[in-house]
């Protein structure tokens, strides 16, 4: 049995484009799709109201009423799955639209400037349907159940490796997911979201989890294997909120003999003078207490300049959409990272993060990115899988060695 049909709308006021658009959508092989077109926002209210849309793609520009008031109607009929805009307005502008529909509640938005490819718009389609698919795995998450999976040892990690670019030398790896019984679940804003559920647990969850992080790398260096390979873990507010929680990750790694250097902590959520003081405060116990401290997100969450400028971050995390935006700014030059040096990062602490496809590799070399992660680059890791990868990638490094 087939997927369930997936139906579109799709809004343009130009007959050839709309034409094309919904062309190009019928390509889109992940689903089966049906496709309702309209040329009048007005007609196209109506529908989204007495139908369920899973996107809804859209011009700007049109006569009548444009598409940022067209967004704002869908979002007041409680629309909330998924938005491609369609523009040959520019990219910043687009952004910013983009960014105002997931304000209002819609879950997943992407935009392309006109004229775009035919495979860029197929790309959009699917981070747009990887976004809602994952959404959907957290939401029918029951937070009960989890948290009790998490305290009683009921999960295995998945890790990302983070590669150097040059001699894809391993550098480390990411928490991307919790594998419990019942399934995958993706370390990630979204996660935290439907843990905001129940006040506290995210801390707790933070804690079970540097806990096995804490037992996995004193294992490995009994066996001699990642001496100085670091995990990064992701962190929310609630987390930077909890009092004690870091000192508690600190005596975790002490009772296994684990320095603090090898656990960084990855932020993507900016801090401003509303935060709490317990806030600031832990951010210096990140620091004070020999833990890294990671801007993840670079671009994409909701850091500001300030927080970048004033926090002690050790390393930033670049996704591959915001390497897009500075190439459009700066050029392909693979010196134009170094105005990364105003937040006082050393150089070289740079990952281009979501990496997964040749042309992504091809843009981190031509920024001079040091670090890259995604699937183009290696495939996560399971816990039980990591020493055996670890073997490898020390015989790899070795041969090459050799080799030179």
């Amino acid at each position: 049995m087939g997927l369930p049909a997936k139906r579109f709308l799709i809004l343009e006021d130009q007959l050839v484009l709309r034409k094309l658009i919904s062309r190009q959508a019928s390509f889109f092989s992940r689903y089966e799709v049906a496709i309702d077109e309209f040329s009048d926002p007005a007609e196209a209210l109506r529908s989204i109201g007495e139908n369920n849309y899973d996107l809804i793609v859209t011009d700007i520009g049109m006569p009548g009423m444009n598409g940022i008031d067209f967004i704002k109607h869908v979002a007041l009929l409680g629309y909330q799955a998924a938005l491609l805009i369609i523009s040959g307005y520019d990219g910043k502008t687009l952004n910013t639209i983009s960014e105002m529909a997931c304000s209002l509640g819609i879950g997943s938005t992407r935009f392309l400037s006109k004229p775009y490819s035919a495979e860029s718009f197929l790309t959009a389609l699917n981070s747009i349907f990887n976004d809602l698919e994952r959404a959907y795995q957290v939401q029918q998450l029951e937070v009960e159940s989890f948290f009790a999976d998490v305290c009683s040892g009921e999960f295995k990690l998945e890790l990302e490796p983070i590669l150097s670019l040059s001699g894809h030398r391993l550098a480390g790896f990411d928490v991307t997911a919790l594998i419990r019984p019942q399934g995958r679940v993706e370390w990630s804003a979204g996660l935290f979201n439907v843990l905001t559920r129940r006040k506290g647990i995210s801390a707790l969850v933070l804690e079970e989890l540097v806990a096995r992080i804490a037992s996995l790398l004193a294992g490995l260096r009994q066996q001699g294997l990642g001496e100085e390979c670091g995990f990064n873990v992701r962190i929310d507010k609630a987390c930077l909120e909890s009092e004690n929680l870091f000192d508690h990750c600190h005596s975790l790694l002490q009772q296994r003999g684990v320095p603090p250097r090898l656990l960084g902590f990855e932020l993507a959520e900016g801090l401003g003078q509303q935060s709490p003081a317990q806030a600031f405060e832990n951010v210096a116990k990140i620091k004070y207490l020999g833990f890294r401290l990671i801007a993840d997100h670079f671009g994409t969450g909701s850091l500001t300049q300030s927080n970048m400028l004033k926090l002690p971050f050790d390393h930033v995390n670049i996704p591959i959409e915001s390497l897009q935006w500075i190439r459009a700014m700066l050029g392909a030059d693979p010196q134009a990272l170094r105005f990364l040096r105003i937040y006082g990062l050393p150089p070289g602490a740079i990952t281009a993060s979501g990496v997964d496809e040749e042309e992504d590799v091809a843009l981190a070399q031509e920024m001079g990115c040091p670090c890259v992660q995604g699937a183009c680059m290696a495939l996560p890791v399971r816990e039980n899988e990591l020493s055996d990868y670890l073997r490898r990638s020390q015989e790899t490094a070795a041969a090459e060695g050799g080799a030179g």
